[in-house]
């Protein structure tokens, strides 16, 4: 049997190194590129590609802080609109299937719980940028796969979101005798980027196309994941976490006050595979990257 040839951008970072890790089976060639190796912006580049062939694109490439493009707008577009309209281009050149994960900020949180028909109102300028992204995708390829997804963690030393940061973040308050952190009430959906790839990867054999909101089963807000984490790691005796509002910490990038979503059209197809959040945050944690980094505080 023949193999599908899958290109991947944005390879290194944290959704593209789990999708990575996930198409490499004996079913698949991949071409894992990261920014260094392929910037999306640039359009001639992206058109090179060409010449792999790919009959799947996974387009994780992307600025992944949001404060930062809430300051250089121009930017952001470039990336994420822009570059989006050139793996476009490259997917109607090579009849390429596109696997687009997007994020949950391209909603405003007020009507509850996120669905696949809920509508977009994006906060901030990195939202309206995935937005126009996941709009001219839909416009322009019709059998695309949109992911929309929960905010997520995984990559260990590659994790710049809230899990991530924040164990080590711990481990340098507990060395400096700081033993009292705080957590916010915003609600969210802690997500792993290996069971999104991996869901992701069962649609795509599936033969699906259209939009999935795909996330943990379950939310919580910062100052519960903040908590489970401490009680996870068996850190209860050097760290203490209190609960404060949303809006304790100044952020240039607006976020929805609750980001919970439905998996609702996974769960009526039979093909929803994710896990409640805090198996899968416990998972994660379990790992030597996070028991070595606390072994000896």
């Amino acid at each position: 049997m023949s193999k599908s040839n899958v290109l991947i951008t944005g390879a290194a970072g944290m959704l593209g190194s789990a999708f990575s890790g996930e198409f490499n089976t004996e079913k698949y060639n991949v071409r894992a590129l990261s920014h260094e190796e392929l910037d999306v912006t640039d359009r001639d580049a992206v058109l090179k590609e060409a010449a792999f062939a790919p009959d799947i694109v996974v387009h994780t490439a992307g600025i992944v802080d949001a404060d930062y493009c809430e300051a250089h707008r121009d930017e952001c577009f470039a990336v994420h609109a822009g570059g989006t309209g050139n793996i476009i281009e490259l997917c109607r050149k090579t009849g390429a299937k596109l696997l687009y994960p997007q994020s949950f900020l391209i909603f405003d949180g007020k009507e509850q719980p996120i669905t696949e028909e809920t509508e977009p109102r994006p906060l901030s300028v990195y939202g309206e940028a995935k937005w126009a992204a996941e709009q001219a995708i839909r416009d322009a390829l019709p059998d695309a796969l949109i992911i929309r997804m929960g905010g997520f963690f995984g990559g260990f030393e590659k994790d710049k979101n809230f899990v991530g940061m924040f164990a080590r973040f711990m481990k340098k308050n507990i060395d400096a005798g700081n033993r009292s952190l705080v957590g916010t009430s915003r609600v969210w959906q802690p997500t792993s980027t290996v069971a999104l790839a991996h869901n992701a990867r069962i649609l795509i054999e599936a033969g699906k196309s259209g939009v999935y909101a795909m996330a943990s089963q379950g939310s919580a807000s910062f100052f519960d994941v903040a908590r489970a984490m401490v009680e996870i790691m068996h850190l209860e005796n050097r760290m203490t976490i209190t609960e404060v509002p949303s809006n304790h910490f100044k952020e240039k990038c607006r976020r929805p006050e609750n980001g919970t979503m439905e998996n609702r059209r996974l769960k009526e197809e039979g093909l929803d595979m994710m896990s409640e959040w805090r198996d899968s945050l416990a998972k994660y944690l379990s790992e030597p990257y996070f028991t070595d980094l606390f072994s000896s505080s």
